[in-house]
């Protein structure tokens, strides 16, 4: 625990505007902030080799003897929390509402968002599937970019349509035309962020506690996201990542002789820290559909605003596979591309969904 923290605290602001359109809708537009000080950083293992910066980045080390060169050699990991970060969220914000008029009610939102910090953690450096349980304490900036919750675009739509019927038909005709509803909530987003990542320890990091991992360099103007995963014109099954968008980091004339290459790739540099930054690759976005049919059959015998409803749901109704972001760890290597020889990995491919399959239920509800 750092001895002497910083006090944190947060400052949270926001303006909104509201403009009623007609006695039954409404619209709102508003900008939302926050700014956090003195922020956790959370990892699982604080005791490691420490780094220089040079002028080509972050060089760990020349180890060719395998000394124990951790800042404390006589202890195992040691789980560490520091409060030397900050983090900052800013959204726009709209929303139409209107309420139930002429049979029909309708609501809609959009959010426009983003959300940056060094490190996502809570009480656990892992707190999200995507997250890395150990950044660099002693360097923040190395992973300070967007959180590993940000969404930047965020929708939602949802309507009722209480559907018109022959009010002048009675009997089991009327029963059957009419106290029909249909409704529906559409929501779309934004893909989570995910971090390309080299497997194992190439950088001699030895933080042992945690999950190892070294950071690849990125290919200048190439765009890591396949985003025509699912298919392609030859109708192979592609991977998200596009692991061509990576290399390993290279030695450079300055620090050549203090580089330690991958087996597989001359001239490399296993030791430095590549400049692929954290959570630069967006997963996939979501689009899901639900969609609900309800009967009322009226009980008047009971009060006038009695009805027995019928209701038939479905969630996810057109059964559409949204993706997680390839992960690394969490019992997937997905976004560990590069292996740590330096050859590929093969991997960056999808493997957990974040909606179910289509469900279906049905219920009666009595309401009076």
């Amino acid at each position: 625990m750092e001895p002497k923290p910083k006090r944190n605290y947060v400052e949270q602001w926001n303006l909104n505007v509201q403009r009623q359109i007609t006695p039954s809708l409404t619209a709102t537009i508003g900008y939302v902030g926050s700014h956090g000080v003195h922020m956790l950083l959370r990892g699982d293992d604080a005791n490691m080799v420490l780094p220089t910066q040079t002028s080509t980045g972050w060089l760990w080390p020349f180890n060719p003897t395998g000394k124990d060169m951790r800042v404390n050699p006589n202890f195992g990991a040691i789980r560490f929390l520091t409060f030397g970060t900050n983090a900052s969220y800013e959204g726009l914000q709209m929303n139409v509402q209107k309420r139930m008029s002429h049979g029909f009610q309708f609501g809609g939102s959009y959010t426009y968002s983003k959300a940056m910090d060094n490190d996502s953690a809570t009480i656990a450096g892992d707190a999200f599937s995507n997250s890395i349980t150990s950044w660099f304490w002693f360097a923040p900036q190395i992973s300070r970019a967007v959180s590993d919750f940000n969404i930047t675009h965020s929708a939602a739509i949802n309507g009722i349509w209480d559907v018109p019927g022959p009010k002048s038909l009675h009997g089991p005709a009327g029963v059957l035309t009419n106290g029909w509803e249909l409704g529906s909530i559409v929501k779309l987003n934004s893909g989570v962020p995910t971090t390309p990542l080299i497997s194992g320890d190439p950088m001699g990091v030895q933080n042992n506690g945690s999950d190892t991992f070294g950071i690849p360099n990125v290919v200048a103007g190439c765009d890591p996201a396949n985003h025509n995963f699912k298919s392609n014109p030859g109708g192979v099954f592609l991977g998200y990542i596009n692991y061509s968008c990576y290399t390993v980091p290279q030695a450079t004339p300055a620090i050549a002789s203090q580089c330690v290459p991958f087996s597989k790739v001359p001239g490399s540099c296993s030791n430095l820290l590549g400049n692929a930054a954290r959570n630069s690759i967006v997963g996939p976005g979501l689009f899901n559909l639900d969609f609900s049919v309800f009967k009322n059959f009226p009980m008047r015998k009971i009060s006038e605003s009695s009805s027995l409803q019928f209701r038939a749901e479905f969630f996810n109704v057109l059964n559409r596979a949204n993706f997680a972001p390839p992960n690394a760890f969490f019992g997937q290597h997905q976004a560990q591309i590069i292996k740590a020889d330096g050859s590929s990995a093969g991997a960056g491919g999808l493997e957990t969904l974040v909606t179910q399959p289509r469900d279906i239920q049905f219920a009666l509800k009595l309401i009076w």
